[in-house]
């Protein structure tokens, strides 16, 4: 470490110390609106130029009442060797796209020009850190979201952690939600005692469930996520939430289902309460001009519908329950009010049309999957999962193996099965989705669940809510030149069971390679029964290819 380096970092941590020191009396919730010329939250101060009136949200985010001049934020925000850390933005925006003013290393080698503005850095006004000769003025209407930065640069996020301070126009109401950070409108709208806890059930814990605390810290701090598509990982901050979008539909799973096991009402408060607020937060996200923020890519955007929705229904406001829009006929990618969200865009029943683009030109897997297998009129109707499915339909590959399957899939058991046990299923209007999900967990040996407490409440719940989804897949041949002799033979098999394949040629034959429903030369081969397979063993005149090598 430079000496230069060395001394910025001493001087942020020395401000650390200053911190912790001074807000002894302030550490604890505040129980009424007080006047207070600071607040401090999560490691974060901000200093006001005289006493205003402040106060707490329902999960514990700070309100002041404006308009407020700001004289200092602490960690200051500072540049370090061309690098500035610790900034602040106002109402950031999904409308930004990638830009932010957060930290100027933020995307590090993914980074464009004019990926960091330095004017959306509200902490450096003027370009200078904030002071009694430099205020931050803030209006009522704003959100106040302030960072530090982590010292390194290595990590797909540069973001420790992150506070939210809102400035109204009025004292609200004790128990009021948060508005949300994106937009300008900051409209009290939601009080806990809207919450309707009749909604949630009380199921049995399964062996090795997660404390309550440890889910309770999950939804803690602001997810900060309103930079579009994947581009977003490097915006979370890594104390307040998972940075992969996998593992963050994962907790999201996790905190659904928390909520459903039999806890007291008031265990059950706290958590609730921050999972509500997510889902605000999110819907404010598609609101302020984000429904293009977790299109299908991977798995880094899954899991935020299911917050939105959930948020509508204890609350029982229409807007965020009906998400899904179940009021609009054949609602898709192409509806012109269509949201995006990964799990949605990734899953579809195989129509012709998906049929056709998998025997046409522009056919096109990815190019790390190790079989191509196309659609053929036996699949219409089975609910499957495309890697892009909803922009570029032509990229999906009926190969159980296909790049990202295994990878996004897992993570949407939690969510997906909280649905069914809210009987959520027709309002999320997405279907494939939920009987993907079935087929899925069923197929998958290796990985079925990112979260073993998720996969164990799957097993032992999902046949107590709705019907589950399933097959029984019919295996057939094309061989001329020989046979093929299947182990165990049966005319049609479960979901997931192995099979045995053998190619056996006939007398002045022999086996080249497999095709259709399976590719590659490997003699015999164990395939999965994940949808119905028909399977052409290719044989050739043993003297034909012969004097094919011959001629060489």
């Amino acid at each position: 470490m430079g000496l230069k380096l060395k001394n910025l970092c001493l001087k942020i941590i020395g401000r650390y110390l200053l911190i912790a020191v001074l807000p002894v009396y302030f550490t604890e919730p505040l129980c009424a609106d007080v006047q207070q010329s600071w607040i401090s939250q999560f490691g974060i101060t901000w200093t006001f130029d005289k006493d205003y009136t402040v106060g707490q949200f329902a999960n514990g985010d700070y309100w002041v009442v404006g308009p407020v001049t700001i004289i200092s934020i602490q960690p200051a925000s500072v540049e370090l060797d061309d690098r500035t850390i610790n900034g602040s933005m106002i109402n950031p925006s999904p409308k930004l796209g990638k830009t932010q003013g957060y930290d100027s290393a933020m995307y590090g080698r993914y980074a464009s020009p004019g990926d960091f503005d330095p004017s959306l850095n509200v902490a450096r006004p003027n370009g200078t850190e904030i002071s009694n000769n430099n205020p931050l003025i803030l209006q009522p209407g704003s959100s106040l979201v302030s960072t530090i930065s982590t010292l390194h640069t290595n990590d797909p996020t540069v973001l420790q952690t992150a506070a939210i301070l809102t400035v109204l126009g009025n004292t609200p109401q004790g128990g009021s939600f948060r508005p949300p950070y994106s937009g300008t409108d900051k409209t009290i709208r939601f009080n806990k005692n809207q919450l309707d806890y009749s909604l949630l059930v009380s199921l049995r814990p399964v062996p090795g469930s997660p404390s309550l605390s440890t889910v309770e810290r999950t939804f803690e701090r602001p997810w900060l996520d309103h930079v579009p598509n994947w581009p977003n990982r490097c915006l979370h901050p890594v104390d307040n939430m998972p940075g992969f979008g996998r593992e963050l539909a994962t907790e999201i799973g996790v905190g659904a289902l928390m909520l459903h096991l039999n806890f007291m009402n008031e265990r059950k408060e706290t958590l609730l309460i921050r999972y509500v607020q997510l889902g605000i937060d999110l819907y404010g996200i598609v609101e302020d001009g984000g429904r293009e923020n977790w299109i299908n890519n991977g798995a880094h955007s899954s899991g935020r519908k299911w917050p939105i929705l959930f948020a509508g229904l204890v609350l029982n406001d229409p807007n965020m329950k009906n998400i899904g829009r179940p009021d609009i006929p054949d609602y898709g990618p192409s509806h012109p009010e269509y949201v995006h969200f990964g799990e949605d865009d990734q899953t579809f029943y195989v129509t012709e049309a998906d049929v056709d683009a998998t025997h046409g030109p522009e056919w096109n897997p990815d190019r790390r999957d190790a079989q191509k297998i196309p659609y053929d009129q036996e699949d219409i109707g089975l609910p499957e999962w495309g890697i892009v499915h909803a922009d570029n339909p032509e990229r999906s590959n009926k190969f159980w193996g296909t790049a990202y399957r295994q990878v996004s899939s897992p993570g949407w058991g939690g969510f997906v099965l909280a649905a069914h046990i809210m009987g959520a299923k027709d309002l999320w209007n997405h279907d494939a989705l939920f009987d993907y999900k079935d087929r899925y967990m069923q197929v998958e040996a290796d990985w079925r669940q990112t979260s073993r407490f998720v996969q164990s409440m799957w097993d032992t719940y999902r046949k107590d809510y709705d019907t589950v989804w399933t097959m029984s897949p019919t295996l057939r041949f094309v061989a001329d030149g020989g046979s093929v002799i299947k182990v165990p033979d049966k005319e049609t098999y479960a979901l997931g069971e192995s099979v045995r394949l053998r190619a056996v040629p006939d007398p002045g034959y022999e086996f080249t390679a497999w095709s259709g429903g399976l590719s590659g030369t490997e003699n015999p081969v164990a395939i999965v029964m994940h949808a119905k397979r028909t399977i052409t063993a290719n044989f050739t005149a043993a003297f034909q290819s012969t004097k094919s090598t011959g001629s060489k």
